[in-house]
């Protein structure tokens, strides 16, 4: 079935084929799975949360529609679910960077920094890179923080970002833009306050 499209699948599972939903789950896996673990942290609930992502999607599927493609659909599912799940929580769970790509995570701090040279400098010393990327994005809130990573790791589309969080377009920019803006802030605080006055929270 590999070389269906979405919707020939979406319609085959309409009509009662199992197998075409679970190659849309096979096909769309990689980015659910990246989103979850970028939003809500590494954590043993995750598997729960891919699971669930895909079963919201499976019982809603009648109500898909299908002049829009799948992808956006699917991350507003996961987004929403990641989100809801974030209320729910007094504490935030720790993220853990270790399995980002270095790329990625240089591709964060420049994003958080005006001057791409304290990037390239923290990024000498990984650990504490980590410590500072965790903190930073940690601290958004889950809104804000979705469209970010949506934005700035994924490198989703306004347009996309806004079928995922089923908003206006505009309101998605506004959010990746608050987002980086927060971010960009607490990062010059702790440029000018140093490493060691500087905690991460």
């Amino acid at each position: 079935m590999a070389e269906l499209t979405d919707t020939t699948l979406i319609d085959l599972t309409l009509k009662g084929d199992e197998s075409a939903f679970a190659e849309l789950a096979r096909r769309h896996h990689p980015t659910v799975w990246r989103t979850i673990h970028r939003i809500m942290g590494m954590s043993a609930d995750n598997e729960d949360a891919l699971q669930e992502v895909f079963l919201r999607a499976y019982t809603s599927l009648r109500r898909f529609d299908q002049k829009y493609p799948f992808g956006p659909w699917i991350a507003r599912i996961t987004t929403n679910y990641c989100i809801d799940q974030l209320r729910r929580k007094k504490t935030r769970r720790t993220m853990l960077w270790a399995e980002m790509p270095e790329r990625e995570l240089e591709q964060l701090l420049n994003t958080m920094s005006r001057n791409g040279d304290s990037g390239s400098a923290l990024a000498q010393n990984p650990e504490k890179y980590e410590r500072i990327a965790m903190s930073l994005l940690q601290q958004l809130k889950p809104k804000y923080k979705s469209a970010f990573v949506l934005r700035e790791l994924e490198g989703n589309s306004y347009e996309e970002i806004a079928r995922a969080h089923g908003i206006s377009e505009i309101t998605a920019r506004v959010r990746v833009s608050r987002a980086r803006a927060e971010i960009q802030k607490r990062f010059r605080r702790y440029v000018s306050e140093g490493a060691r006055k500087w905690k991460p929270r």
